[in-house]
């Protein structure tokens, strides 16, 4: 037997770790599982001997994982798509298949990078995994979904230090640990057991330590009413329901301002008309605040001559509107659709208005009054990029608008959730969640889930909100970490690549 042990071991390590992973995030939401998921498949690549079953290892883990992760895109492609059982299949493996690049190209660098059993494996792992999700988030225009560090966003204490290196950084040190468990078996090593020990130990107290430091609050605190008005998306595609659903929504932001909140938030799609066209819209959302002297905001298109239309937030106050915010991610198959030339079969979901423009950068929605708010439009909140930019812009407030309803039952709408949270506690700042099926939620500058409503349930979540102006390291200093694990991958996957070409060179010469 080689040294690498069966040939089938790694691939069935990849399928399996690939399966516990997808266990760790929601639906599922089985947190223990994040700093395990991965350690089989590590240990099994420590002793790997072929690069090339590496690789299709990592294949093979990514087709495990997001196929378990993502199957909302069969719901979307089949339900709103026009698409068949068939293609919604399709879909989802292609998909898979595509997003399994990155952990082919981490498993193949771990194997070339040193002989089998060396500790450099085990030290690689985590520098080019969290190299991998840095580049996953803006590669292709990125998709920056179930990043690593999401799966523990109901445990605030160990999420603490997304607020130095981001949620990329809570990814390095879960992985680390991985590596360590992984290495402590393989090499039978109880010293290596007790670091991955004195590594939870010292993110626990640190985590606690920041949970338990008070922050610098600017002022009183706000009251903020979030409308979750539950409309499903077969409900707002049926034009004899626009009326009511409007209707409804009117009804429910009237009596959160007869409570006489500082701020109101309506969520994506709540309207079925537009500001720009719609007089009766401009009257009702004019008097309503005008009624409780609150700010409000919500979701809109705007247009612009020659056909351009953008996906965008305004905020309201009765001095009136100013510039509104504009889509920067659009979100895939739901206002684009990513690589046509892959996905040709496949129509984008949204119909109602044509094919969005996205914005170059991000703005601050102001109100002249105390908010400075970062919007996050749906799925865009995921990217840590944008949130950042808009905190170094001077945003007080995270608020994210989403319409979540096309993803059906299949766990996409607390992922969602979970990879928004991680925002609060990088930039130290509450994060306000209005959903319009849900999940709505208050988060304070922490990433303690204050206030939640679950999904499919028709409400209003209403909270304090602290507004803060100090900026936590990761803003001030923003991406130097990953892009210092940037860089070291780089050089693993060199170092990788010149000694494959090397053995390659030495068997040529052998055998010629």
């Amino acid at each position: 037997m080689t040294t690498g042990g069966p040939r089938w071991r790694t691939l069935v390590a990849g399928v399996f770790s690939g399966a516990l992973f997808a266990l760790a995030f929601p639906p599922f939401e089985l947190p223990l599982l994040v700093p395990l998921a991965l350690v089989p498949w590590i240990a099994a690549l420590a002793t790997e001997e072929k690069r090339g079953r590496g690789l299709v290892s990592g294949i093979f883990f990514g087709l495990t994982y997001w196929s378990l992760s993502i199957p909302w895109i069969y719901y979307v492609v089949t339900r709103f798509g026009g698409q068949s059982s068939a293609m919604g299949v399709l879909s989802v493996a292609m998909l898979a298949m595509f997003l399994a690049q990155w952990p082919a190209v981490v498993a193949w660098a771990v194997v070339a990078v040193a002989a089998p059993r060396s500790p450099w494996r085990f030290a690689a792992f985590p520098v080019l995994w969290v190299a991998a999700e840095h580049a996953r988030s803006n590669v292709y225009g990125g998709f920056p979904w179930n990043l690593t560090g999401a799966a523990l966003f109901r445990h605030a204490i160990w999420i603490q230090s997304a607020a130095f290196w981001g949620i990329y950084g809570v990814g390095f040190l879960v992985v680390t640990a991985s590596a360590l468990l992984a290495a402590a078996g393989v090499r039978r090593s109880g010293r290596v057991l007790a670091a991955a020990a004195v590594l939870a130990l010292a993110t626990g107290a640190v985590g606690a330590f920041s949970l338990a430091t008070p922050s610098d609050r600017a002022g009183s605190p706000l009251f903020a009413a979030l409308l979750q008005p539950n409309i499903p998306q077969e409900s707002r595609l049926r034009e004899e329901r626009r009326a009511a659903n409007y209707a409804d929504v009117i009804e429910q932001a009237r009596k959160a301002a007869a409570e006489r909140p500082d701020l109101i938030v309506v969520p994506e799609s709540a309207f079925p008309v537009y500001w720009e066209n719609s007089r009766v819209l401009r009257r009702d959302l004019t008097d309503l605040v005008a009624s409780c002297g609150c700010a409000l905001l919500f979701n809109d298109v705007e247009t612009e001559p020659g056909g351009r239309y953008y996906n965008v937030a305004r905020l309201l106050t009765p001095t009136g509107m100013g510039q509104p915010y504009r889509k920067v991610h659009l979100v895939p198959f739901g206002e684009y659709v990513p690589l046509p030339r892959i996905f040709f079969f496949v129509r984008q979901v949204s119909t109602e208005i044509g094919e969005f423009s996205a914005s170059e950068e991000p703005v601050v929605l102001r109100s002249g009054g105390p908010w400075a708010i970062g919007t996050g439009v749906c799925y865009e909140i995921l990217y840590p990029l944008l949130s950042w930019k808009q905190v170094r812009d001077g945003a007080n407030l995270l608020v994210t608008i989403s319409n979540d309803s096309w993803y059906g039952a299949g766990g996409a709408q607390t992922q969602h959730f979970a990879g928004a949270v991680l925002r609060s506690v990088e930039n130290g700042r509450y994060l306000l969640r209005a959903a319009i099926t849900g999940i709505s939620g208050i988060v304070d500058e922490k990433g303690r889930i204050l206030a939640e409503l679950p999904a499919d349930r028709k409400g209003t979540l209403r909270g304090r909100v602290h507004l803060f102006s100090a900026r936590t390291p990761w803003t001030r200093f923003g991406f130097a970490f990953s892009g210092i694990a940037d860089a070291l991958a780089v050089a693993v996957l060199l170092f990788g690549l010149v000694r494959w070409l090397r053995s390659r060179r030495f068997r040529l010469a052998a055998h010629g």
